[in-house]
């Protein structure tokens, strides 16, 4: 795992009481001369002292693994998933509903030998690891209907936390059109998914919407030898989960609307539409499967100054949680998303570090998309300069895993100024370990608490019409008097 995402979210004691906070970032201040506008806000969720918690509560896993003919050349692909699969049981915690799912052009439980799901304990994780051993490289590749498979098995269990592991070779093209797409539908509600591709013949872009849909993250598979570590990985974070669900409700007041959601951190996804909106003014979604973690959401809602008065705090939104499942955790207050109309440029014209960063990260995600797509359309120049624009980006945030992957595809001269050179030739696997990663996201790392802005000069009254006016103003905004008396003159 990359140092990026290997920072602590926290003190994590063992004797921490578990709790769930909220807090909104924001520049509450927007020009009152702006009329109908935007306010952007970074709301953070985190939760924290929920491993006691996650020890007992009920889970399922299904590990998917590609057995189709491409995995067996060359042969460390097959055995480094043989060994993944049998570390990946081993580190299951005992009682956890779990099934070994082997994916050609259509998908079979190998473990347990009967269908369905076994109970994790010391003879069962022996027996599965004993199949894992003996996985085979035979078929064709059809991952709508391995997940579907999956599905059916996670939805017969009474578990609060579900999770499929997949791992492929190659693109999906022995399921009938349309069908994978369905499949993610049903799927959604149902578990998350995270996903490793190895070799160079599966689809980035398939592989990350697949993960997209159901909540999950992948990543390309670098060295063969480093897959049992990442499965060991991925599967001791889902045991480590203990939330069903925590819903987020955001509620604009009257006459307001929220414009969009996009979860910011881990990863980049837009949920405007996957969230319901039980009245025009409200909208709702629940994220699944929480552990110890912090995730980060960009708000925006739709601000009118008619009718506000300038120079006070006035509530545009308020954002509140709710936890799912059987819990005794109590979410936190409620959280507003502020607005304070004013006429001091200086104030409206600041933008929070947090969304600054956020925006920044968006346009490194993007840039580095958009530079595989100009060279895989032959346009080099115009993917060194996206590639370098890349680079200069992930200097900037600190990203040593993004970092790591773009000198896959170029020469880094100067990170700092993104002066690059395109490496030739690039291997498959380079394109593809940079397009499945570039919606991960770099996590804010300054202060939580930053220092309040130093509070501006009183405001000027007009002595004319009464309008109230920014220190630095020379004249009335609305009568055009002079605010400051005339040197030598009486005032």
């Amino acid at each position: 795992m990359s140092e990026d995402h290997r920072r602590h979210d926290g003190p994590r004691g063992a004797d921490e009481p578990p709790a769930l906070t909220l807090r909104v970032h924001q520049n509450k201040y927007l020009p009152a001369s702006a009329g109908r506008t935007e306010m952007h806000a970074i709301v953070s969720v985190r939760a924290r002292g929920l491993g006691p918690a996650a020890a007992r509560t009920a889970a399922s896993e299904v590990i998917v693994i590609d057995c189709s003919m491409s995995m067996s050349w060359p042969p460390t692909k097959i055995a480094a998933a043989r060994r993944a699969t049998a570390t990946a049981v081993g580190v299951l915690r005992d009682g956890t509903r779990f099934a070994i799912v082997e994916g050609t052009e259509q998908a079979q439980v190998v473990y347990p030998f009967t269908g369905g799901m076994a109970v994790a304990g010391p003879d069962t994780k022996a027996a599965a690891a004993r199949v894992a051993a003996r996985l085979p490289a035979i078929g064709g590749t059809a991952i709508g209907s391995w997940l579907d498979l999956a599905r059916r098995l996670h939805v017969r269990q009474p578990a609060a936390i579900r999770h499929t592991l997949l791992l492929t070779d190659g693109r999906n093209e022995h399921d009938p059109p349309g069908y994978l797409d369905r499949v993610l539908d049903a799927c959604a509600p149902h578990f998350t998914c995270d996903a490793r591709g190895i070799g160079d013949g599966w689809d980035a872009t398939e592989l990350k919407e697949i993960v997209r849909r159901l909540h999950g993250r992948a990543d390309a598979v670098l060295e063969d030898s480093a897959l049992a570590a990442e499965f060991e990985e991925m599967v001791s974070t889902s045991m480590a989960k203990a939330l069903a669900g925590v819903r987020i409700r955001i509620r604009a007041r009257a006459g307001g609307r929220v414009g969009f959601v996009k979860q910011v951190h881990p990863t980049r996804v837009d949920l405007t539409d996957e969230g319901v909106r039980p009245d025009e003014r409200t909208w709702e979604w629940s994220g699944k499967a929480w552990g110890d973690e912090i995730r980060e959401y960009q708000v925006c809602v739709v601000a009118d100054p008619r009718g506000d008065p300038t120079g006070e705090d006035v509530e545009l939104a308020a954002v509140d949680l709710t936890v799912e499942g059987d819990t005794a955790l109590r979410p936190p207050e409620p959280e507003s998303v502020l607005v304070q109309w004013t006429d001091d440029v200086v104030l409206s014209s600041r933008i929070d570090p947090r969304l600054a960063h956020y925006d920044a990260d968006s346009e490194l995600g993007h840039t580095i998309t958009a530079g595989c797509d100009a060279y895989e359309a032959g346009d080099r120049d115009g993917a060194r300069r996206l590639w370098g624009r890349a680079v200069q980006l992930a200097h900037q945030l600190g990203s040593e895993k993004m970092l790591a992957r773009l000198s896959g595809l170029v020469h880094i001269a100067d990170a700092a100024t993104g002066e690059v050179r395109i490496r030739e030739p690039i291997r498959p696997l380079d394109l593809n370990s940079a397009i499945i990663v570039s919606e991960e996201s770099v996590r804010f790392a300054g202060p939580e608490h930053p220092e309040p802005a130093a509070p501006p000069a009183a405001d000027v009254i007009c002595a004319a019409c009464g309008r109230r006016s920014p220190a630095t103003a020379g004249f009335c905004q609305q009568c055009d008097a002079p605010l400051r008396a005339e040197p030598g003159g009486a005032g």
